[in-house]
């Protein structure tokens, strides 16, 4: 079509701060990172660092050590962000919306239900005010796409929700889903599969992420496209 301008794709990885990166999220850097820059965009890392209930020296720490291993892992970022650093700038531009703060604790009279009966994962007390933050953080950042992890599936109603009040074009979004090794679920609280650790152990970068391209994708030689993901990726460690 005459005139016609193609959006540049933006995708971003949102880690919290609340324990090292573990090969499940080297899994969803990966998926990002080739996604943008194979369609010719910018892949964006924003270090959540409000949320975590830790002392402010430990997020600190936590935010170097996890910058750190992207870095290590020779990932490819076009930008990086420290959410603490934005949240005044963020708040404001809420307030000018129209916004009403939301506490942290309590029960909120929402427009969406945000627990689902017989899944694992339950909204925390925080997600109305952080998911109307994040929601500002990603226009701001012009972010396109959203692909997480599938346990994030339960915010969507409530991110849909906040951009159409804001008037915001929603980011199209993709859930991945989760990693599983060889003694279970891959996750912070689990042990043994911290890209740290596997570092600890002799594991090179790319022999961490070939290891991960050999467990997740039908073809690894088509790299991480969406649509090569296998369904139930499984790694053996």
């Amino acid at each position: 079509m005459k005139g016609y301008v193609r959006q540049m794709i933006v995708t971003r990885f949102n880690p919290s701060a609340n324990g090292p990166l573990h090969i499940g999220h080297v899994m969803t850097l990966l998926v990002n990172e080739q996604f943008a820059h194979q369609n010719g965009g910018k892949f964006l890392i924003r270090f959540d660092d409000t949320t975590p209930p830790m002392l402010p020296k430990q997020i600190a720490k936590i935010v170097i050590n996890q910058r750190e291993t992207i870095e290590w892992l020779d990932v490819q970022v076009d930008g990086w962000k420290i959410e603490s650093e934005i949240l005044s700038d963020v708040r404001d531009r809420l307030d000018r919306l129209g916004h009403v703060y939301v506490n942290d604790f309590g029960y909120h009279e929402l427009p969406v239900f945000t627990r689902h009966i017989n899944t694992p994962w339950v909204a925390f007390p925080y997600v109305p005010q952080q998911t109307a933050e994040r929601v500002v953080m990603d226009n701001m950042d012009g972010i396109t796409h959203l692909i997480r992890g599938e346990e994030f599936a339960l915010e969507y109603g409530l991110y849909r929700y906040k951009c159409d009040q804001f008037k915001f074009t929603a980011p199209k979004f993709f859930f991945l889903p989760r990693l599983i090794g060889k003694y279970g679920d891959i996750s912070k609280t689990a042990g043994g599969y911290s890209v740290a650790e596997l570092r600890g152990e002799g594991y090179t970068a790319q022999e961490l992420k070939d290891m991960l391209a050999k467990a997740c994708l039908y073809c690894p030689q088509n790299g991480w496209q969406l649509y090569n993901l296998k369904r139930e990726p499984r790694i053996d460690l």
